[in-house]
This record gives C-alpha cells, sequence and structure tokens, in this order.
C-alpha cells in the first residue's frame, strides 16, 4: 500500500540531489559560483560590505609629518532572495502504488519522467545570465485579438532557449498586464512566433514568465539578478534602476561598476589583441577565472587558435566544465561557450567576487509539508487518485566588486551558422 507520509526520506534521498544534479549539469553559472547562506533579517536579505575608495594617506615625504588622516570609502549593499524557482511535481497514484509493490514507494525514474529538472535547471541559467528585470522578449508588434505572438530581443536573435512549449506568460507595458496567464502552445524558430490563446498587446510589451514581473525591488520580488545586470557600466534596468545594483548607484559611487568593451552597436573581429586589452583593465582589480562566450564565438577562437600555430589548440577546464585557452601574462584563462550567453559577447569574470545567496548551502532545495501530525512532503490531491508535492529555491546572486569583472560586447558572429 502506498504511504505517502513515508516519502520524506526518499526526497531527500533521490529527489533533492536529483534537483541539485541536474541543474549543476545544466547551470554552468549555478555549478561554479561560489554558496552562501549568511543572510539577515529573517532570511530577506545578505548584507554585503565593499571597499569603493581606498585611503590616499600614505608617501614618500620631505619632512617629519605624517599624511593627514584618512578615511576609506566602504559601501553596504543588500542583495534581496528571490523565489527564484518554484515547482510542482504531480504523479498518478495507481503508478506509485504498482512501484510500490516492487519495494520501491516512487521509482525515482518517475521523477525523470516529468521533465521538471531540465525545467527548473534552463530556467535558473536563464535568469543568471540576465539583468535583473525578469523579462526574456518583446512583441515584435502590436496584437488585438491575436493567438500569433512575434517575438524579439536585442541581445538574443534566436529565443528557442526561452520560449517554452507549455510555458505560461504575461505580457506587461509600463505596469499594466496586457496578456494575462497565456500558456504558449507552439513556437516557430524561423519567425520567432509563439502561438498563444487570442489575446490583445501593444507593440514591444515585456514578456515575462507568469507572476514574475515586479515594479519594485525587494525580498522575494520579481527574479534573481544575473550576469547582464552586474557586467554593466551603468545601473542595471528596473526594478532596480532608480535604487542601483544591491542598492548601490553608479552616480552615488563612480567605482561601482564594470568594464565594458563595445564598439558603439557595430559588430567587429575577434581578436586576441580585443581580449587582451579588456583584461588589461579587469586584471587590475581582480583576476579573471573564465571567459565565458556563445556557441559561435567559441568556434570563432578556436579557428583563430588553429590559425597560431605556436599556440596548440587544446581544451582547459573551468571545474567540470571545457573550454578553450586563453593566453594572458602566462595564465591559460579558459574560454567557455554557454547557450544563455548574449549574442555577440563575451563575459571575463573573477568567481571570486561572486556569490550565490541561498537558505541552504547544502540543501538548496526547500520542499513544502502539508499541514497535521502526518504532513508529508507528498500530498493527495483531493478527489483524484493524484499527488503532488512542491518545492522551491530562494537565491539571488551578487558581487563584492564589479570592477573585477569585463563585458565585450558587438563580436562579429556572422560566418557561423
Amino acid at each position: 500500500m502506498f504511504d505517502p507520509t513515508t516519502q520524506d526520506k526518499l526526497f531527500n534521498e533521490y529527489i533533492t540531489p536529483g534537483v541539485q544534479a541536474e541543474i549543476k549539469a545544466r547551470s554552468k553559472l549555478w555549478d561554479m559560483i561560489q554558496k552562501s547562506d549568511k543572510v539577515e533579517l529573517g532570511g530577506l536579505y545578505a548584507r554585503i560590505k565593499m571597499l569603493m575608495a581606498a585611503s590616499q594617506a600614505a608617501g614618500a615625504r620631505s619632512d617629519a609629518s605624517y599624511p593627514s588622516a584618512q578615511e576609506s570609502t566602504p559601501a553596504e549593499g543588500k542583495v534581496y532572495l528571490k523565489r527564484a524557482s518554484m515547482f510542482t511535481l504531480k504523479f498518478d497514484g495507481m503508478a506509485m502504488e504498482l512501484a510500490a509493490k516492487k519495494g520501491t514507494p516512487i521509482a525515482p525514474e518517475e521523477f525523470e519522467k516529468k521533465g521538471i529538472f531540465i525545467t527548473v535547471a534552463d530556467d535558473m541559467s536563464r535568469q543568471l545570465w540576465g539583468d535583473g528585470s525578469g523579462w526574456w522578449a518583446q512583441a515584435n508588434g502590436a496584437g488585438s485579438g491575436a493567438t500569433a505572438l512575434i517575438l524579439d530581443h536585442p541581445r538574443y536573435a534566436n529565443l528557442k532557449y526561452f520560449a517554452k512549449i507549455n510555458r505560461i506568460i504575461d505580457g506587461v507595458t509600463g505596469s499594466s498586464k496586457e496578456i494575462d496567464s497565456n500558456k504558449m502552445t507552439a513556437f516557430d524558430e524561423s519567425t520567432q512566433t509563439a502561438t498563444i490563446t487570442a489575446d490583445s498587446w501593444t507593440d514591444d510589451a515585456y514578456i515575462y514568465n507568469e507572476d514574475a514581473y515586479s515594479a519594485t525591488e525587494g525580498a522575494g520580488l520579481g527574479e534573481m539578478m544575473g550576469l547582464d545586470g552586474i557586467v554593466r557600466a551603468t545601473d542595471p534596468p528596473a526594478p532596480n534602476a532608480s535604487a542601483g545594483l544591491q542598492g548601490l548607484l553608479v552616480a552615488t559611487y563612480p567605482e561601482w561598476k564594470a568594464h565594458v568593451k563595445s564598439n558603439s552597436g557595430t559588430d567587429r573581429e575577434l581578436t586576441e589583441d580585443l581580449i587582451t586589452a579588456g583584461l588589461d583593465d579587469s586584471m587590475e582589480y581582480g583576476d579573471t577565472s573564465v571567459l565565458l562566450c556563445t556557441l559561435k564565438i567559441r568556434r570563432a577562437w578556436a579557428d583563430l587558435l588553429t590559425a597560431y600555430k605556436t599556440i596548440s589548440n587544446q581544451e582547459i577546464l573551468w571545474g567540470g566544465w571545457q573550454g578553450l585557452p586563453f593566453l594572458y601574462d602566462g595564465k591559460r584563462i579558459p574560454m567557455v561557450p554557454d547557450r544563455f550567453c548574449p549574442d555577440g559577447r563575451i563575459y571575463g569574470i573573477d568567481e571570486k567576487q561572486l556569490v550565490l545567496f541561498v537558505t541552504d548551502k547544502k540543501a538548496q532545495v526547500t520542499w513544502e509539508k502539508g499541514f497535521g501530525a502526518n504532513s508529508a512532503i507528498l500530498q493527495k490531491v483531493a478527489g483524484y487518485n493524484q499527488y503532488q508535492a512542491e518545492g522551491h529555491i530562494f537565491a539571488n546572486l551578487g558581487t563584492y566588486l564589479r570592477k573585477a569583472h569585463v563585458c565585450w560586447q558587438d563580436i562579429d558572429e556572422s560566418s557561423y551558422a
């Protein structure tokens, strides 16, 4: 007989590690960035203390007097925890009861079949590459009672990794929700068109996952901050625009920005000197540990390595991830491709200056439990021979020093299909 009250141990032994393993296997950033569970005020946010400017009370003297005392310029930021992923697993009661006859209350294969772990992993990757705004596309043209929603994005030509079938979306213009909880039933890559239930929207409406939009920054509001919001020379967009990244505005703290190597929107060829010039800037403040790039830029760099007969075209690892080497002052920096990296860009990051705040470094995943003395993770669906489990991951990405990171933009990828 299947008994849901005995399933807690199974979830902790099989399912939680399965979620973690899937995310780590599909998300390079979640896998490699250090985790911290040092959060305050009931777990609402984490504090980050940073040095914005060092004291200059030092130097040679022509007399016996010491320099006038100065204080370094400190700053303290807040990284609010987000409901980064909330997910529901659903199971057929008959299948579980039959599995129990074989000695396993719930066959671990059942969890993999649901595909929810892949969905969670890919969406976490998307957020960690984003700018903290939460939107992942815009409407390319208005619609009135229409079912064809054409999508575009200023940083992605193909939205196939974002526009997933059965994804429920909202469309927002200003603070008004125009598309409300509408399911995508198909997506055409060739035209970047999503099929939805008949709805209406204005041109350039921002597309979010269902209920992900937030007009304000705070604990549990909106999505996680990502690299695109951190590795830039300006404040991130709304909802962080008014207060700045981690509550610090660039106008108030001019040093609170990353290095950006752009070409005013005009694509240019990838060269060794282009990357070296950016590293010259960021290495003054940090130690670039990886160059994250698109799949096409990885191919372009591989071609350059092949042309450099004095440089071997061999792979180098970033943790368990394979990349190609970039030689900088005798250091071999791995260039690692990521599906979610924006088009035409390379991000040079110092992973020691990034931190993922979570509620529990070990578990990372929390399962909800039912009410009553026999509360269990797996709950029966009223009126059905079905069971469901609900889980979540609360997290957010922060940085100690933005100037330790660099982004190269406007790199030509047109030669690579």
